[in-house]
């Protein structure tokens, strides 16, 4: 046990002391790179929260950067009363006790930090239980028209499920409820129509394809654990914040005109206070109302591989937990002194003193992981250049999708035999349209031009139009398969890591068992031949730890080469899907057809 609280209290504190160095870098980045999009800057924000969850369960990794002669402390030792044994006189070596008060004030501190996590926790359930009162007054929503849309959008956007959708006199603004069976609740008071209803029913869409009710649990806990520290506090704030810039930023991404209306109906919903378990489209406080105003200005672009090797360099540089050790040295020897001995008042000689040398323990290569890193999901609003899919089970949809009717004048939907891999630029109800007009009989593509539609089945043109998003999509592809290339190397560094912690907890044990031995009088053992073993094997691992930081440079570099090839293969499939759709629509190919 008492192992126990000296080991939870230890790191406590070093993980504490590391999130200070992590949160200043994450300001840091946030502020001297203002193009820098709100998706990035919220998963840099959620990595200080899994630093801090990996600093309580997971072993640290030993840094060699500490000078190479270090003492190993031996329990002080006092002469005691002279003890007679056949005439001959004899020092008595009695082993001080040790030090109660250090255990005492450690386990006072480990119990102040579990009664704080216990009611933080009461205070999440408090909460949890005031959201379940909230849903169980709420009644259904009976508008069928816009229980339909949602259900489309939802569709359309990679959902296997539509949101359950929900009135409540107890709310200002809509909320998203529930990450298991999730419930988008509107306000009963407050009359949402027309496009405001468009955006705000899409700023929540976005939510929930980007899964940030349980993505948002890793802060939430590292809240709960973390009570005491203010800057993971600052950490969570700064994290909600961007998180709800991404979804504001996803809902304009598609037109840059609506920046303005959707800013005038962010100060209509003005600030309100949600719930913990919960997403509302209102912000909690003026402050973070402000911040979503000014990130909404940001309408620089940033490169997409710019962002990912900043997430993988953040995440190598700062995530997993570390602890300085002493730095090898082949002449290096470690010197365990006794401490001096105390003389009894009786009359005695002292024992000699001989200082024990105890071959340093090997040192332990950091582990530079680099864990999948998870970038931004799709928008449901976005522009047709960024061609990034979804996919619901085997249904893929991908371009711009719009929640109202009000689409632009010229929309595409580009429809499969089987319906899978749509391609569309167009509203819901073009969607809806689309899929009544081609019946899944054959390969189609269904045009709206003004008010009059078209459907197009000519082999020729749909191969030009597959062949015009295809480069793309190959892209997209190949940057999926080096990532999970990548988050195997990184399973490997991790468990080689591991490997190393273990052989240097066995290397220091040793040196304290050889240090006792020497003190004692005894011969030196086996020991020696087993630290140099325990050396062997940590060169080698730490030979095999290099090859594998080679190996991941190496992909970065690969996806920061693809990153740059799809930005050009976009520009050029944008270009070409407005000719060819010109094209067809000026000859015979688009066949016309009624409603």
């Amino acid at each position: 046990m008492d192992a126990f609280i000296a080991s939870c209290l230890e790191r406590l504190i070093a993980t504490s002391a590391q999130t200070v160095v992590l949160v200043a870098l994450v300001w840091g980045l946030c502020r001297l790179v203002p193009r820098l999009p709100s998706g990035t800057q919220c998963w840099l924000w959620w990595l200080v929260a899994l630093q801090a969850l990996l600093g309580l369960v997971a072993p640290p990794l030993e840094l060699p950067w500490l000078a190479a002669k270090v003492s190993v402390p031996v329990a002080p030792l006092e002469i005691g009363p002279v003890a007679a044994t056949g005439g001959v006189t004899a020092p008595m070596l009695i082993a001080a006790s040790p030090v109660a008060s250090t255990l005492t004030w450690q386990a006072g501190g480990v119990a102040a930090w579990l009664a704080g996590v216990l009611v933080m926790a009461g205070v999440t359930f408090r909460d949890w239980r005031r959201g379940r009162q909230l849903l169980g007054q709420a009644v259904p929503c009976t508008d069928e028209a816009l229980v339909r849309a949602l259900a489309l959008a939802a569709e359309a956007h990679g959902l296997r499920h539509a949101p359950r959708l929900r009135v409540s006199d107890r709310i200002d603004s809509p909320q998203l409820v529930g990450p298991w069976r999730p419930v988008l609740l509107l306000p009963a008071n407050r009359v949402l129509s027309g496009d405001d209803l468009d955006m705000a029913l899409t700023h929540e869409l976005v939510h929930l394809h980007r899964r940030d009710l349980w993505w948002g649990w890793g802060p939430t806990l590292a809240r709960h654990l973390f009570f005491f520290h203010p800057l993971i506090h600052l950490a969570v704030r700064e994290y909600g914040i961007a998180r709800e810039a991404a979804c504001d930023a996803a809902v304009v991404a598609g037109d840059r005109r609506c920046r303005h209306d959707y800013g005038r109906l962010l100060l209509r919903l003005g600030t309100s206070p949600s719930l913990r378990t919960g997403l509302a489209s209102a912000s909690p406080t003026f402050l973070s109302l402000k911040r979503r105003l000014t990130m909404l200005q940001n309408t620089a672009s940033f490169p997409r591989a710019g962002s990912f090797v900043l997430l993988v360099l953040v995440a190598a540089a700062g995530v997993a937990p570390v602890r300085l050790v002493a730095a090898s040295s082949d002449a290096a020897t470690v010197v365990a002194p006794v401490a001096a001995v105390v003389a009894a008042p009786a009359p005695a000689p002292t024992p000699a003193v001989v200082p024990v040398a105890v071959s340093a323990p090997a040192p332990v290569s950091a582990v530079v992981a680099r864990p999948p890193v998870v970038t931004s999901a799709t928008t449901v609003v976005q522009s047709t250049a960024s061609m990034v899919s979804t996919a619901s089970g085997d249904d893929e949809v991908s371009g711009q999708i719009h929640l109202s009717d009000s689409g632009p004048d010229q929309a595409y939907v580009r429809l499969q035999g089987d319906g899978k891999r749509t391609v569309m630029n167009g509203s819901t109800h073009d969607l809806e349209e689309a899929r009544r007009a081609v019946g899944g009989q054959g390969q189609a593509l269904w045009v709206r031009q003004g008010s009059a539609r078209y459907l197009i089945r000519d082999p020729a043109t749909l191969q030009r139009f597959d062949a015009l998003i295809a480069p793309v999509r190959q892209l997209g592809e190949q940057q999926g398969e080096l990532g999970q290339r990548q988050g195997r190397l990184g399973q490997q560094q991790g468990k080689l890591g591991r490997e190393q912690g273990e052989l240097g907890r066995r290397q220091a044990s040793i040196a304290l068992a050889a240090a006792q031995r020497a003190l004692a009088g005894e011969e030196e053992s086996a020991e020696s031949r087993e630290q140099a073993e325990l050396t062997a094997r940590q060169e080698d691992l730490g030979e095999r730890q290099e090859a594998l930081g080679r190996q991941q440079a190496e992909l970065g570099k690969q996806q920061a080469a693809l990153g740059e090839r799809q930005a050009a293969a976009t520009r050029r499939a944008d270009a070409g899907l407005k000719q060819l759709l010109d094209s067809a629509l000026a000859s015979r190919v688009a066949q016309r057809i009624d409603r």
